[in-house]
């Protein structure tokens, strides 16, 4: 990478368990890497940056996203999640073409460094060909972003021609694990995004032991309604399948046993507070996963509903679980979950849930130099009473102005870095309408909400709105 820079002046959030925030210091960075921290650094020949009265934390991790569903922006705004599976996952799907992944993949990665996400699991469950896997896979790599790529084993409604069978796709897997995602060590990494356990059970026994094989973390949509049966925790653990390579996805409908059974295995929780308030699948699980011990991560999830950015999602999870604690106490005396506890689910925590805790999440030396510099002279953070109490309750994506990745500017001083914006909104718009086309508009998106039953056990779940 070859460049050396000296950030010089900010007030500096770790986010490190071994380094303390300062008031006011640099950061050398070199190579890609975090090389020194503290106040009034010499570093000899670099490029320096003037962050004076500015904010120097770790790039937040988003820890679910659907990143093929950035065109179909606020087209759910008022979904419940039997409408989201009928008209996303049902109806829009299987009408991507691969160049349409790639310009929804390219907008919404740029949308999250914009936010100051640096990192992000991108759920990708909309694999119809191994065309739409490369895709997706090149559009993260074309935008800068660290990624997990998560392969989505699930199906669509119609049997795909290019992956006819789950032995296929699993196959299909192997190839990109073999090829370009053989590294454990690049910007984008591999990771499996499991079918809905509610296909037999062999088929998720096959995947999970897929992965396995393929030596890459494990994410999985995890008790989203009430289902008839085991749930997903339940079947994985009596064949001693949990372990600390799972994500866990939503859980709002686990029980505490189930939450201790993920905390024993070493596994984490990614709750997505806005899609699963507006959805219907009950309340986010942030407290509970805390108070059983579980790493706790929070996600976006879907574009097609809600926003897209990390700040928004820590103040829903903390209010609401605040206001969960006054209805169950009256008027609390004390406030049990603290704002600062938020900042660690959206960097280290999060860093630590993708095998990623040793290169990214938190600022100190020998890390991969994956930074956001944010506006604290903004009017909204001014004063800067309580940073990290600020970033979590008042902060908001418009004050990031700066994003680097391993070293990168993939932001500089509030404009996104070699990117031609007008390109991109062109083509993710295209994608748009090309997508509804082929469904019949948008009018058609509900049709076939009745036959849900067909690809998913709705539970007690299935109720009309």
């Amino acid at each position: 990478m070859g460049d050396r820079w000296l950030l010089r002046g900010a007030e500096i959030i770790t986010c490190d368990p071994e380094q303390a925030d300062l008031p006011r210091g640099d950061v050398l960075v070199e190579d890609g890497r975090i090389v020194a921290m503290g106040p009034q650094l010499h570093a000899g020949d670099c490029r320096i940056v003037d962050l004076s009265g500015k904010l120097l934390l770790p790039g937040l991790i988003d820890a679910h996203r659907h990143t093929w569903q950035t065109p179909l922006r606020a087209l759910g705004a008022d979904w419940t999640v039997m409408d989201y599976l009928a008209a996303v996952r049902v109806k829009l799907s299987p009408a991507f073409q691969p160049e349409d992944l790639h310009a929804a993949n390219l907008a919404g990665a740029l949308e999250a460094l914009d936010a100051g996400i640096t990192t992000l699991v991108d759920y990708s469950h909309c694999v119809e060909s191994p065309a739409h896997a490369d895709a997706a896979l090149t559009a993260l790599e074309d935008s800068g972003i660290r990624a997990l790529f998560a392969y989505g084993y699930a199906a669509g409604p119609q049997q795909s021609t290019a992956l006819p069978t789950p032995a296929s796709r699993l196959q299909d897997a192997r190839r990109l694990r073999s090829t370009r995602l053989a590294s454990d060590s690049g910007r984008v990494r591999m990771g499996i995004a499991l079918t809905e356990m509610q296909v037999p059970w062999e088929q998720s026994r096959a995947e999970i032991l897929s992965a396995r094989e393929l030596g890459v973390p494990i994410t999985a949509h995890c008790s989203a309604w009430p289902v008839s049966g085991p749930s997903e925790v339940q079947r994985m653990a009596a064949e001693g399948l949990l372990g600390p390579d799972v994500l866990f996805v939503h859980c709002t409908w686990s029980s505490d046993e189930d939450l201790r059974r993920i905390a024993d295995s070493g596994g984490a929780v990614a709750v997505t507070p806005e899609t699963e308030l507006q959805m219907g699948m009950g309340f986010p699980v942030t407290g509970r996963a805390l108070r059983a011990g579980v790493r706790t991560t929070l996600g976006c999830d879907v574009v097609s509903s809600n926003g897209g950015d990390l700040f928004t999602a820590m103040r829903l999870a903390l209010q609401v679980e605040r206001a969960r604690a006054h209805e169950k106490d009256g008027l609390s005396r004390v406030l049990a979950l603290k704002a600062a506890r938020m900042l660690p689910m959206v960097t280290l925590d999060a860093a630590e849930a993708l095998g990623l805790g040793r290169v990214t999440g938190s600022l100190r030396p020998g890390k991969d130099a994956d930074l956001i510099v944010l506006a604290a002279d903004a009017l909204n953070l001014t004063p800067l009473n309580r940073p990290r109490d600020a970033v979590v309750l008042q902060a908001h994506a418009g004050n990031v102005e700066s994003v680097m990745v391993r070293g990168r500017w993939a932001k500089f001083q509030g404009a996104l870095v070699d990117v031609d914006l007008a390109t991109v909104r062109r083509r993710v718009i295209e994608a748009r309408d090309a997508v509804l086309a082929r469904v019949g508009g948008p009018d058609a998106l509900l049709r076939g909400r009745a036959d849900l039953s067909a690809h998913w056990d709705m539970g007690g779940g299935a109720k009309d709105a």
